[in-house]
């Protein structure tokens, strides 16, 4: 695309917003709002119907509990125009990269956006050449960071690997585990990122912690541009709640000290799944532990109450804690931690990644150094034995939520992005 093509599309986007109009945003993903990505998703989609604009998306699937529920945030005054999914576009049905990328760009086409915001794609197998040739539309295209999957050659989380920075390839150590990719691919699909976001005119990247743009700028020295969009979330409907009613909801103790953990899926090695039934085991008599996520029921000295797909209840959950836990050994923001703050539940998690950006220490949470069951321990202990500190952190939480991670505060980041974005071109 020539500069002068960028400067028009650019400037036909930087009119609406001069002038106040609302903009028609179309967010593309895989999986649609399922699981932590998805929920995430659905929050973006969120903010940007309260900041007043008309909002669809596409994805590849959505799960049959998600698509169900309604959407629009009663503080909304957008248009929200709906989800269309796109099951039949995947390589097993025999389709090349050209054909799914040609047939989505058919359907973007006739939606007509003047921004494009795409999310994670690979659930999906869809090559990430597909963000290359929506930047050939007259559309805004911004690529979101949800994990490292866009700065490395196919991993989510490259954990104490550097090769990263160098140049991912056949010797990638994790490449039959999700999403895998053949050994000899994974080369290209480094190279690919490359061109996608340094080259001159380069694809924007919006990231979720401050964290996450480091890696972004270490791993592309020549990166176009890149900013941080925090994550927000409902407030309304995370809030507190009656902890006894939430407790009786859920057949939990009145009179014990509730300690909660969670995750998509809490048997996945970065989660610290591992950690935290060490935790248990050494506080299985002082305390009650309740777990949510897939494989949470049926583990020992723990209450679970499995992988709950209808995010509208987890605030009953984290209200009936006393402290959320998080064991992640790696994480680029951790949308956990800011329910818990929301619904009043002080947090005990490591000092890793973009955590303490929303888990911040001595104000909502405590973290700890060493990533050891003993270290959360003490802790844990901490709010046990400090009532007074207890509540402080409750309050705090709650109110760092209300300032800075809700849907209009989100949306206020999405506005100020796309506005930096397209003025940086327009004024040269």
């Amino acid at each position: 695309m020539s500069v002068s093509t960028i400067i028009n599309k650019h400037g036909q986007l930087w009119d609406k917003l001069t002038a106040g109009r609302k903009l028609r945003v179309l967010f593309l993903n895989d999986i649609g709002f399922q699981y932590g990505a998805g929920i995430a998703l659905l929050r973006q989609v969120q903010s940007f119907l309260v900041m007043g604009h008309e909002v669809c998306t596409i994805s590849w699937m959505q799960g049959l509990v998600e698509g169900s529920i309604p959407l629009s945030p009663p503080q909304a005054t957008g248009r929200w125009l709906g989800m269309q999914t796109l099951p039949n576009l995947h390589p097993s049905r025999g389709l090349s990269d050209r054909d799914i990328i040609d047939n989505i760009i058919s359907e973007v086409k006739l939606k007509s956006p003047d921004v494009i915001i795409v999310g994670n794609i690979h659930g999906a197998q869809w090559s990430l050449e597909l963000i290359s040739a929506l930047d050939e539309l007259t559309s805004l295209v911004i690529a979101y960071m949800h994990d490292c999957y866009l700065v490395t050659g196919r991993c989510a989380y490259p954990g104490e690997c550097d090769r990263y920075l160098k140049g991912c390839n056949h010797e990638c150590p994790t490449s039959n585990e999700y999403p895998s990719l053949p050994p000899e691919d994974i080369y290209q699909q480094w190279s690919l990122r490359r061109k996608i976001f340094s080259d001159p005119g380069g694809v924007p990247l919006a990231v979720n912690s401050k964290w996450t743009l480091k890696m972004a700028q270490k791993a592309f020295p020549h990166l176009n541009y890149a900013q941080c969009v925090y994550y927000g979330l409902d407030e309304q409907l995370f809030r507190p709640m009656s902890k006894a009613f939430a407790r009786q909801l859920l057949g939990i103790p009145q009179d014990k000290f509730v300690v909660l953990g969670g995750a998509v899926n809490i048997s996945d090695y970065r989660k610290g799944g591992h950690i935290f039934n060490k935790v248990v085991s050494k506080l299985k008599d002082k305390v009650h532990f309740v777990v949510f996520g897939a494989q949470s029921q049926g583990l020992a000295g723990i209450q679970g109450t499995g992988l709950s797909r209808d995010y509208r209840k987890m605030p009953i959950i984290y209200n009936a804690a006393d402290i959320f836990v998080g064991t992640s050994l790696e994480e680029a923001f951790g949308q956990t931690f800011c329910e818990a703050a929301a619904c009043n539940t002080p947090v005990v998690a490591f000092n890793t990644g973009g955590v303490p950006e929303i888990a911040r220490h001595n104000v909502n949470a405590r973290l700890a150094e060493e990533m050891n069951a003993e270290s959360l321990i003490k802790e844990i202990e901490f709010f046990m034995n400090n009532s007074d500190k207890y509540h402080q952190f409750a309050a705090s939480g709650r109110k760092m939520v209300e300032q800075e991670f809700s849907l209009k505060a989100q949306g206020d980041r999405w506005m100020k992005y796309i506005q930096n974005v397209t003025s940086k071109v327009v004024s040269g």
